[in-house]
Order: C-alpha cells, then structure tokens, then sequence
C-alpha cells in the first residue's frame, strides 16, 4: 500500500504550488525565468543534482495545506482524469481507498464490479449513501495492457460538489495526489450559475443566450483564425413555441413558458476540445414534478465542457482549484458573463449560494423518489389500505434497504397476505 500524506507535514498555503506550476508553464514554452516574490528575480536552485528541474521531485516536495484554495463562481462539475502508468494508478489508489484514506473520510464507498468501461477491462462505481440508497457519484477504472493501458478516475458533477463544498480540504489533497503521480485530465465541466432572480435582472434566458451565440459570436474564440467558421448549435427541450413565432427571444418568460426547461448546446461535441451547454437547471432538476418552493425555475447554468478529444491538448490540473481562470478562457464575449457575475457577488456570497443550492439539489433527490413513487404506487398502496392493512404492515411489504430482497414465487403456497384477501373476496 501507497505511503500515506501525513496531514500534519503539509504547509499553510498554496504559494509553493503556484510558483512550481508557473516555472513549469514557463519553462514548457522554453522561457524559464524566476517566478516569485523576490524583488531581485534572483532563479531557484535546482531540485535534482543534476541541476536541472525535475517535476517528480518538484511535486514530491509539495506539502498539503490547511486553508482552502481559492474562492471562485464557478465550480468543477464533473471530472475525468486518466494515466498510463499502473504504478502511479496503484499508489493514487492506495491513498483513496485505503481504511482511512481520502474517499472513507468524504464518507464514500467504492464497490467493484465485473464489467469494463470507456475501453478499460475493469471498473468500479464510487457511491455515497443518501436516503437508504447509494448514489454514484463517480467510477475507477483499470486496464492492464492494450491501448488503454492504466487507470482512469471520474467524478459526476455530485462526487465534485461532494468534495468541493462539503470536503474542501480533501478536494485540496485529492489535487495534489493527482499532481504527485502525474494524472492527465482527459474531461472537465466548469459550471456557471445564474440564479433566478439576477438572470432576470440581467435579461438572461436561454433562447437569448442562444440567439447572441448565433448572431454575435457570444461564444466565439478570440484565437479563431478564421473569423467567417461557423460554430455548430443544437438545442433540447420543447422549443415549439418560439419556432413558430408563439413567443420570442425577447418575450420568453422561465416562469410562464416551457415547464420542462430548454437546453442550448454551442459546438461540437463529438469533435471540438470546447463545447458548452446553456440551459435551466432549475427546471432540469424538477423534472416532471408540480414546482416545489426550493428550487430556482429562473436558474440558467452554464458548463464549458473541456477536452483533449480533438488535439490532445494539456488540460493543467490546476483548473480543479481555479476554474474562474479557466471558464471560456480566450472567448471575451461570455467571459464577460463571468465577470459581471464577480462584480456583482463577493466570493464569500458565491460559495455560500453554491452549498445552499447543493443542499436543495440533494433534498430534491427525496422529493423526486416521492413524487414518482405517488404516481407508480400510489393506487397501490390505497388498494391495500381498503384491504383493512395498517400503514406499519404496508411498509413492511413494501420497504427495502437497498439492493433487490430475495423474492420467491411458491405458487401452491401464496404469501399470508394474498392469502387473506383471497378470503375476503370469497367472503
């Protein structure tokens, strides 16, 4: 088993972590020079003795720190990081999984199956217990040989909002565990929430996000060396009412129109290393369900998907503890959607807007289970109340933990309770 972090070894802030990638972006693009504080920009002496600048050692001098990294608007919403190096893979593993280890005290469990995925031989789903369910919350995976060699580790926007607004430290560890051994992000979400009430303020909706992409280039790359390409759009959601002329851009109220929410897509994402998602997450998170108090009809997210599909390109780790940095880096016209939004809001606001929308996600989760079981069993349970059942004796037939219970069929000898209404029928 991987040596452990000892917590008490790491230092107090994440100077050193921003110096040592900043002389490796620097040196990257052939223009090493000193980075820091010090007024003379005297260089740093070599951390191998050969005198050159090794990233191994350079990491493994990184210490763990106590304080949170950075405040940010946005957030990391979902994950996927892969390597070729099965050692590394086993090392990261070994601190994640460990009795104590970095997953055990985020309180989530990982259960390995016999099946593969995304072309690796074998897989696991990591899981958090929530109301007498597990939830995945994000996969491992494996590959011994062939051209998936390695590991792979995914979190879903839930195992990254987990980590980041209820464990912040151990998003922290978790990142530099990543860097120490050496994992690539091949996926990254960065998400951007416009509550409501500002989005409203502001003029945003989805079909006018939606109509600025197509006539203004608000999503457009300001390193496109063709300024006439052309993005892709496509859309979901019940878009009748504004393409035949019922309502307008302008016109389109999140609260009066399209109950089940519209969802713009800008480029391609089967192709392009940029693809973003504009829609009402609000609405997405209701679903079919008549509109509870809690939850935000008006909020619009924004997620830049980045990826190294297309090219290949290095995406730096370090997006997990500045993703501000990274939304729509190099595309000024939605960037600016981003700093409206952090001259609008402290970060302090934004953080604590983050963790209370969190928590009306998470308490939707029961909604939903409730809302859906009404409708599938509601006529059920009615029936066998009528039966002269009590509610102790109908949650008994009809509870589980988790997981399937053995149910066995013995038609020559029915359940008591079938039994019993056999009897009174025939009464």
């Amino acid at each position: 088993m991987a040596k452990r972090f000892d917590r008490d070894e790491w230092e107090d802030s994440l100077t050193r972590i921003n110096r040592i990638l900043a002389e490796k972006h620097a040196r990257e693009s052939g223009a090493f020079s000193a980075v820091s504080g010090d007024a003379g920009g005297a260089e740093y002496p070599p951390y191998c003795n050969t005198g050159g600048y090794d990233d191994s050692q350079e990491i493994s001098k990184l210490q763990k720190t106590e304080k949170s990294y950075d405040l940010n608007v946005t957030a990391v919403d979902w994950l996927r990081l892969t390597t070729t190096d099965l050692d590394a893979y086993a090392q990261t593993m070994g601190d994640l999984l460990a009795d104590g280890g970095l997953f055990n005290h985020a309180d989530m469990d990982v259960k390995w199956t016999d099946k593969g995925m995304h072309g690796y031989d074998s897989s696991a789903s990591i899981l958090i217990w929530k109301d007498n369910d597990y939830l995945t919350v994000g996969h491992i995976a494996k590959a011994e040989s062939g051209r998936n060699k390695g590991g792979l580790l995914e979190l879903t926007g839930t195992g990254c909002k987990v980590l980041q607004l209820e464990h912040p430290a151990l998003w922290l560890e978790l990142f530099n565990l990543l860097q120490y051994h050496d994992w690539r992000i091949s996926r990254v979400d960065v998400a951007l929430d416009l509550h409501g009430e500002y989005a409203r303020e502001m003029g945003y909706t989805v079909p006018k996000l939606l109509l600025q992409a197509k006539n203004s280039g608000l999503f457009q790359s300001d390193r496109l060396r063709n300024p006439n390409m052309k993005q892709s759009f496509s859309m979901a959601g019940d878009w009748s009412d504004l393409a035949i002329g019922n309502i307008t851009p302008e016109t389109y109220d999140p609260l009066e129109h399209c109950h089940a929410g519209l969802t713009a897509y800008v480029g391609n994402r089967k192709s392009a290393d940029d693809f973003f998602r504009v829609y009402e997450k609000g609405k997405e998170l209701l679903g079919g369900m008549a509109e509870p108090e809690s939850i935000d009809r008006g909020w619009i997210r924004i997620e830049h998907e980045m990826s190294r599909k297309a090219t290949g390109r290095n995406i730096p780790l370090e997006v997990m503890l500045r993703p501000d940095a990274y939304f729509a880096e190099s595309r000024s016209g939605v960037r600016t959607i981003l700093d409206a939004v952090r001259e609008r809001q402290s970060l302090e606001a934004a953080l604590t807007y983050q963790r209370e929308q969190f928590k009306r996600e998470k308490g939707l989760l029961l909604s939903k289970k409730l809302h859906w079981a009404r409708h599938s069993y509601g006529r059920l349970v009615r029936t066998l109340v009528e039966k002269g059942m009590d509610s102790s004796e109908i949650v008994d037939m009809l509870s589980r933990i988790s997981g399937l219970k053995e149910f066995v069929f013995d038609l020559a000898d029915p359940p008591q309770e079938y039994s019993r209404f056999r009897v009174e029928v025939a009464a």
